[in-house]
């Protein structure tokens, strides 16, 4: 018969525990203390759920150690919706031509319509823009 190590189980319980509580990894940075208590309980609660001893100990463990970094204001990637604006707009940059880029813009900053998820692989943004032909005997310049 072969014996797992001990470790095996607590490796397994913190993976789970992580999964569990990457949501809290990327919430907003300014949580209130009331919010990180909430979050702690229903870690503590999912806790409470696991059968292997160990398991649950090396749960509660993580389960505390998640709470006092948020406390600390160490969870979360310390970014604001303003950053994430600021980025978005930026990706606009590549492209060269103006009327290509201020579309861009306007997709960023909500108008058109969005469909798909960041979960379910991207996020496709599409605008309808209507574009008046020139005026006969008007020449433009080629892009």
């Amino acid at each position: 018969m072969t014996k797992t190590p001990r470790s095996a189980p607590r490796l397994a319980a913190t993976l789970g525990l992580w999964l569990l509580l990457a949501p809290l990894a990327h919430a907003a940075p300014a949580m209130d203390r009331a919010s990180i208590d909430a979050q702690y309980q229903r870690d503590r609660s999912a806790c409470a759920g696991k059968q292997d001893p160990s398991s649950r100990e090396a749960c509660l463990r993580e389960a505390g150690a998640v709470r006092q970094d948020a406390l600390r204001g160490k969870i979360g990637d310390n970014t604001t919706p303003g950053d994430w604006r600021r980025n978005a707009l930026a990706r606009c940059q590549a492209h060269q031509d103006a009327f290509d880029r201020s579309q861009c813009e306007r997709r960023m900053m909500g108008e058109g319509q969005a469909q798909g998820s960041v979960e379910g692989g991207g996020l496709l943004r599409e605008i309808t823009t209507t574009i008046e032909p020139a005026a006969p005997g008007t020449v433009t310049a080629p892009k």
